[in-house]
């Protein structure tokens, strides 16, 4: 009897690691979308540094670039896949927001990173919760996605200092 018990238990194990390991690399799973989502995100901040009015924008923006590129090195070692170029909706995104200039773009950049966040933060929320695979490299990086939100929506409350795009008057 206990040998029964003991042979189930190893097939119940090896089924939930094969499904593990099979839901690592599905379309739509976590590590792919994750990378998805922070390929994108890389973009809108490359984006932002050279378009944006703002010089705080700007830095953020670099900021942003620098720890997203880590997240999705992280995201790739850990299940194996390369980071993708964003889709055809986030690059029709990204052209929509590049449409914008001077403080309207930062404000429309602004609402853009605003709304991604919230998107990441659930999609590795939702991970870590089921433990799904992914877990681990979802819990270290809410903290870090949580504080980008929140400087987000610091920025979109403080007024800004804006580059002039017109030459300065010299005397």
């Amino acid at each position: 009897m206990i040998g029964k018990v003991f042979k189930l238990a190893l097939l119940a194990g090896a089924g939930v690691a094969a499904w593990k390991a099979a839901t690592r690399h599905a379309p739509g799973s976590f590590y792919e979308q994750a990378l998805r989502s922070g390929a994108a995100e890389v973009e809108a901040s490359k984006s932002a540094q050279l378009r944006g009015a703002s010089a705080e924008l700007r830095r953020f923006a670099q900021e942003m670039e620098h720890d997203h590129n880590e997240l999705n090195q992280q995201l790739s070692e850990a299940s194996g896949l390369e980071v993708p170029q964003p889709d055809a909706r986030q690059l029709a995104m990204l052209r929509q927001l590049d449409a914008n200039q001077g403080a309207e773009y930062d404000r429309a950049w602004l609402r853009h990173m605003a709304r991604s966040h919230a998107k990441a933060i659930r999609l590795y929320q939702q991970t870590v919760d089921h433990a799904g695979p992914g877990a681990q490299v979802a819990s270290k990086a809410l903290p870090k996605l949580r504080e980008h939100a929140r400087r987000v929506e610091e920025l979109q409350r403080t007024p800004r200092e804006v580059r002039s795009t017109e030459p300065q008057a010299t005397i």
